[in-house]
């Protein structure tokens, strides 16, 4: 049985799309689905691949399945869920959260094969199948999940658990802050800020719990990060002009993640998104709770705190931030964004002028979201990088 082929999209390009993008909407599915531990024993060749990202989810699909996804690519589970979600579902998903990057040429088929394939945008779709893997799962298994304890009861067990890690990270309580981070009080809702300090700069955590009309609960962990040299060269870039920053301005943040940017693709906690774009982990019952919040705290000793170390420092920033290329960065969310190119500068990155090249290459498609308005800004401070470091 075939449930999917690069073939169907090859016929219908109208433009000069390379032949990977006909496999990238199914290769990311397909991955996902490896990933989860739902592939099939011939795809499972690669998985090591797939978790060091050494591979991309389109030559996954043409390397391993020959352009063509069949039953034989998924295990048992994994075929199940296939027939209820991908012909049905799946490509609607696939639309909605990547509709703002097409590439609106007016041939729907030839845009939405344009969405590049990296690890970035995989992330992203990720998100909602994790969510309706688990819709699936508790409609199949017609499960009614357990009451959880009140929502001050759940935020008190997480702080717990994470307690000895702020503590070795010297996080304390930040009520000063915490009003612009956190959202009002509410009975549905409680969430603080929690800040510490390093030389040249600060880490902020933002630790939020959420009660869902469903009756679970949703648990997001955010990183806020500010490095003061480059935050200043952000800030006091010699373009007023155009980004009306002044010397009394704030010093704007050097890394700001969110808890499925720094938990990239982890095996273990499926990260959700809701039908309003929210990510978070859900929590379904007493025994969901246990397990994530101890799941959590290990990620907290394991990925978050080595993070920490690296965003306190200009070079560290600089090799989280200034990947190649740019986009499989987990600090990547938009070409429009002064924070390359300043951080790249604060650190000496021998690769500054080869940055603002890649920059301009992607913020050059004027259709792409915001760039009638972003794009002159960037230009305008490619142009003084390119400058500066050129007379140097």
């Amino acid at each position: 049985m075939i449930f999917d082929s690069a073939d169907y999209y090859f016929i219908d390009f109208q433009t000069d799309l390379p032949k990977e993008a006909a496999g990238t909407r199914i290769g990311m599915y397909l991955a996902w689905l490896t990933l989860r531990g739902l592939g099939g024993e011939g795809v499972n060749d690669c998985l090591d691949d797939l978790r060091a990202r050494r591979m991309s989810c389109a030559d996954f699909l043409f390397d391993a399945c020959d352009g063509k996804f069949t039953a034989d690519d998924v295990n048992d589970e994994g075929r199940a869920f296939t027939e209820h979600y991908y012909a049905t579902q799946f490509n609607d998903d696939f639309d909605k959260v990547f509709a703002v990057q097409f590439s609106r040429t007016g041939h729907a088929l030839d845009d939405s094969c344009s969405i590049p394939c990296h690890w970035h945008n995989y992330d992203r779709l990720a998100l909602v199948l994790n969510r309706r893997l688990q819709e699936w799962r508790a409609q199949r298994d017609q499960i009614q999940w357990p009451v959880l304890p009140a929502l001050d009861s759940v935020y008190a067990t997480v702080l717990r658990a994470l307690q000895p890690f702020m503590q070795a990270k010297s996080f304390v309580h930040d009520p000063v802050n915490e009003p612009e981070m956190a959202e009002p009080p509410s009975p549905e809702r409680i969430g603080h800020l929690y800040c510490s300090a390093f030389p040249g700069g600060n880490h902020w955590l933002l630790l939020v719990v959420k009660s869902t009309p469903q009756g679970a609960i949703t648990l997001a962990l955010t990183l806020a990060s500010r490095v003061d040299t480059v935050a200043e060269r952000v800030r006091d870039h010699g373009l007023p002009d155009y980004f009306n920053d002044t010397p009394e301005s704030h010093l704007p943040y050097t890394a700001l993640l969110r808890l499925w940017q720094w938990l990239r693709g982890d095996p273990e906690l499926l990260i959700e998104q809701d039908d309003e774009g929210n990510t978070a982990l859900v929590l379904r019952g007493p025994q969901g709770l246990a397990r994530t919040v101890l799941l959590l705290a290990q990620r907290c000793e394991t990925v978050l705190g080595p993070l920490l170390d690296q965003l306190a420092t200009v070079q560290g920033l600089d090799a989280v931030r200034c990947t190649r290329p740019l986009s499989e960065s987990i600090l990547y969310t938009d070409p429009y964004n002064r924070l390359p190119l300043s951080t790249a500068e604060a650190a000496n990155n021998p690769r500054i002028l080869e940055l603002c090249d890649e920059l301009e290459a992607l913020c050059s498609d004027p259709q792409a979201p915001g760039g009638r308005f972003f794009y002159p800004n960037l230009m305008a401070h490619i142009n003084l990088v390119r400058e500066r470091n050129t007379r140097a």
